[in-house]
Order: structure tokens, then sequence, then C-alpha cells
């Protein structure tokens, strides 16, 4: 049996679930790259280092606003009709001095045509200043006319944080897949 096909089939054995929320497996802090597109380490700004007691993460120096750039491809699965696209970080400012944002300039290659300008998505909210807690922020890339096999160059900042450090502690890039995925409640709550 096509697979696509029993997937399609199962909305009828397992009511309102057409498959699940897709993150792009492989992509994680450790793809990112310096800007000089050197995997990081400790002697990298930004650098990968332990900020926390037996936990390796990122951390931008107060002061810095470079986190880095990650290459990917847009899945084969992608419908640019319906998928949303997020890059999304676990992230926690290390005090509550500066409240900095991450951002993204998004730059698409597709076979055949020339390499766009920045596609500019969406700003992530507010990283926490709550010293004890990361929590997700997003940068949000939709309606961006992505399709499959589109190669992707992300090149993310941050806002000003003069004072405080910026850890980032993971890394996902996710996105609803028709072929594995729809619900519509969860998807209406990414508009």
């Amino acid at each position: 049996m096509n697979p696509a096909f029993f997937l399609a089939n199962c909305e009828r054995i397992v009511g309102g679930v057409q498959g699940l929320k897709v993150s792009m497996p492989g992509l994680n802090i450790n793809d990112l790259r310096d800007a000089d597109g050197i995997i990081l380490t400790a002697a990298t700004e930004p650098a990968r280092n332990a900020i926390e007691t037996s936990f390796d993460g990122v951390d931008v120096s107060a002061g810095q606003t470079d986190l880095g750039s990650l290459t990917f491809m847009i899945p084969r699965d992608y419908d640019a009709t319906v998928d949303k696209l997020r890059i999304r970080f676990l992230a926690q400012s290390a005090g509550d001095t500066d409240t900095p944002t991450i951002d993204c300039a998004m730059y698409r290659k597709r076979a055949g045509a020339a390499l766009t300008a920045d596609i500019d998505p969406t700003i992530s909210d507010a990283v926490n200043t709550n010293t004890a807690l990361a929590d997700w922020v997003e940068i949000v890339s939709e309606g961006d006319d992505w399709e499959p096999g589109d190669a992707v160059t992300c090149i993310f900042t941050t806002s000003a944080h003069d004072t405080d450090i910026l850890y980032v502690y993971a890394l996902e890039v996710v996105y609803f897949s028709d072929l594995a995925y729809y619900e519509e409640d969860e998807r209406n709550d990414w508009y």
C-alpha cells in the first residue's frame, strides 16, 4: 500500500488525526556556525559551552549580537499552501537587565532560480529574563512561498543585550506536515 494513502485512510480509523507535527531530524544547536562558517566551540562567538552544570549549550556574550547561521532543506512533504515553518530556540537571558529578541535573515536558493533577498520572517518574542527558567522563542516563516527541496540559509542575530549573556539550550526546526499531520485546533494556534 502507498504510505500516503495509508496515512490519508487513518483519518477514517482515528478521528481527527492525519499525521504529526514534524521536527526536522538532525537539526539542532550543534549545526549552528559562526560568522566564518566554523562549528561553534568554546573559542568562537557565539560559543558552545557548559551553560549550566552538566548541560552544554550556546552562549552569546553580552554586547554580541551574532547567534550563528544554519542551512537546511525544505522537506519533500512540505505543503506551502497549508504548512507553517518555525525555527524554535529554547533560550533565556542570564539576567533581567536586557530583554533580547532573536531575529533571522533568511535566504532561499531554488533550482533554476536566483538567490532571494532576505525573506524577513517574523521576529521572535523577547527571550525569557527569568534567570532560572528558559522558554521557547520562535522565528515564524509562513506565506513565504517555500517549496519542497528549497535550500534555506538562516543568519540569526539578537537584539542588543549589553549586560546579560544570552543562553540557548536547544534549537529545532518544525512544521506541520499534511502528509503526516493535521489537527485543526493546534494549527490554528499558529496563526
